[in-house]
């Protein structure tokens, strides 16, 4: 009976989890030291030999309450290495919301330049509150400093 119980709730724990940030080695769908192959609608913004820049539709990542204005990652040596968001429509706070869920309180935070950072095991996510509005730029890094 424990055994069809669990069986039960584990389904209901994944779908829990699907709004959350959920992601601890890239954010949402995607994860760092993929190749830009495994993505669709990117648009080559800057080629610089093994580097190259690429933005992403705005509705390529859902997120409730929270509206995009760019996406961008980059690939250092065709492996996803960063991740760039930057919020609009003063959605900021709603995102920090998602990552104090997804990740707890910040590891270290800067109160006077309104940067909040998360050191996870194997990314660093960096999330800096806008001085002239409600909004934010979020960079998610690979590997932890």
């Amino acid at each position: 009976m424990k055994k069809i119980i669990l069986l039960l709730i584990f389904p209901l724990i994944g779908i829990a989890q699907i709004n959350k940030v959920e992601n601890k080695n890239g954010f949402k769908t995607y994860m760092f030291g993929d190749s830009p192959d495994k993505y669709k609608n990117l648009m080559l913004e800057i080629d610089d030999n093994n580097t190259k820049l690429y933005s992403l539709p705005e509705d390529n990542i859902h997120l409730e309450g929270v509206d995009f204005e760019y996406i961008r990652i980059t690939f250092l040596k065709n492996k996803l290495s960063t991740i760039a968001l930057r919020t609009k429509n003063a959605t900021g706070l709603n995102l920090y919301n998602e990552l104090k869920k997804s990740y707890g309180e910040p590891t270290k935070i800067n109160y006077s330049n309104k940067v909040y950072e998360w050191i996870l095991s194997g990314m660093r996510v960096i999330y800096e509150k806008s001085s002239t509005n409600k909004d934010a730029v979020i960079s998610f890094y690979a590997g932890a400093n």
